[in-house]
């Protein structure tokens, strides 16, 4: 997987919002299709002090979700956190480890939003813009709009409403557990992103190529950060 739309790095906060009111407009919800066959999704994990990221990109088949492909890449954090330029904090290492899977996926998963998003423009959609792809955003906190209270039983969703506009989904994916938040990135449309994150449910919160990524993400950075620390006679 490579970048297709490379675009000059802001150099300044008002110039990334500049930069995702851009990519925004470039953003396309329309229906998945065909179905996809192969589901990539990336997760991170921020080191001690929060100044490098670990990243996994971990390659499922679909709709059976058997594990193909896990590649990892980690660096220096970006930007400092600021609510919605997630981005520029974490794109570039997210990028790196998407540029080394060998596989070709038809669809991306976000831990992040897509147009549930201030400017309608978060991680899955500026992701699956410079990526040319389809990609979906699902994440465990709200980061723009609003919902009613979801029921507690696992299925139960309400909508997500920015500007009068339906964005995302609050989605109960297991009883008597926080909902997830789901929205479309680029090239799929909300139906579908609901739709496919469901389907990739398996008993957990979150959707199993994310729980994967998860799980391989903070495995690589605990041995990361055992092999920095370790004296080098334990190297050896």
């Amino acid at each position: 997987m490579q970048p297709i739309h490379v675009r000059e790095w802001p150099k300044s906060k008002a110039e990334a919002y500049q930069y995702q009111e851009s990519v925004a407009q470039q953003v396309k919800l329309l229906p998945i299709s065909p179905e996809p066959r192969l589901i990539v999704a990336v997760e991170t994990a921020y080191g001690a002090g929060g100044e490098t990221l670990y990243c996994c990109a971990a390659v499922m088949s679909f709709p059976d979700l058997e594990e193909i492909e896990c590649v990892f890449s980690h660096g220096p954090a970006g930007w400092s956190y600021e609510p919605g330029l997630l981005y520029f904090r974490e794109g570039p290492v997210i990028a790196q480890a998407l540029s080394k899977v060998v596989a070709t996926p038809d669809l991306l998963m976000v831990h992040g939003h897509g147009i549930a998003h201030p400017l309608r423009c978060g991680l899955a959609s500026s992701l699956g813009v410079v990526f040319d792809m389809p990609a979906i955003g699902c994440c465990r906190k709200s980061l723009a709009g609003h919902h009613r209270e979801v029921a507690p039983t696992k299925g139960s969703a309400q909508p997500i409403m920015l500007n009068s506009d339906e964005v995302g989904m609050a989605y109960r994916s297991k009883d008597k557990v926080k909902p997830i938040f789901i929205s479309p990135g680029h090239l799929c449309d909300l139906p579908g992103a609901v739709d496919l994150t469901k389907r990739c449910l398996r008993g957990f919160r979150q959707p199993e190529p994310l729980r994967l990524a998860h799980l391989l993400t903070h495995k690589y950075k605990r041995r990361s950060e055992r092999k920095s620390q370790a004296t080098p006679s334990e190297v050896i």
